[in-house]
């Protein structure tokens, strides 16, 4: 007999549907200016092998940093990314862009996230983070 242990899929899989090209979002997610409109203020365009420091709206520290490890433009990203409470660990967070009648599907999966019950509250809150900057993405990208 083989024990298993039960582990719980904790990634982070969201969709929206933006009424702009794929150009339009992609410079969103790309363009260190507009990052800063919808989600944070990043150091400098993302850049495929360059790391990213993104900081506080509030008072510029540093909220999550990492490195892009894929650019596909205006279809694909790929980010090592990580926030304080990660104490270090890095995770994975993927951008698809695909178009959609009258717009752009952009979907994002966040992966490599704490799988215990000890991590759930940091995923719950980063799963809720991601929900508000997606909608204020929504509302910009237009």
């Amino acid at each position: 007999m083989t024990d298993t242990i039960a582990r719980s899929d904790t990634t982070i899989r969201k969709s929206v549907f933006l009424k702009a090209d794929k150009a339009t979002v992609w410079a969103h997610l790309t363009d260190a200016k507009k990052l800063g409109d919808w989600f944070h203020p990043a150091d400098k365009d993302m850049v495929e092998g360059a790391p990213f420091r993104l900081t506080s709206q509030n008072d510029g520290e540093r909220m999550c940093w990492g490195m892009v490890e894929k650019m596909e433009p205006t279809d694909y990203m790929r980010w090592a990314f990580t926030v304080g409470p990660l104490n270090g660990i890095m995770t994975t967070v993927e951008w698809r862009l695909e178009e959609a009648p009258g717009g752009t599907r952009l979907t994002l999966t966040h992966s490599g996230l704490p799988e215990d019950a000890e991590g759930y509250s940091l995923v719950f809150n980063m799963d809720k983070g991601w929900h508000g900057f997606l909608g204020n993405l929504h509302n910009l990208a237009v």
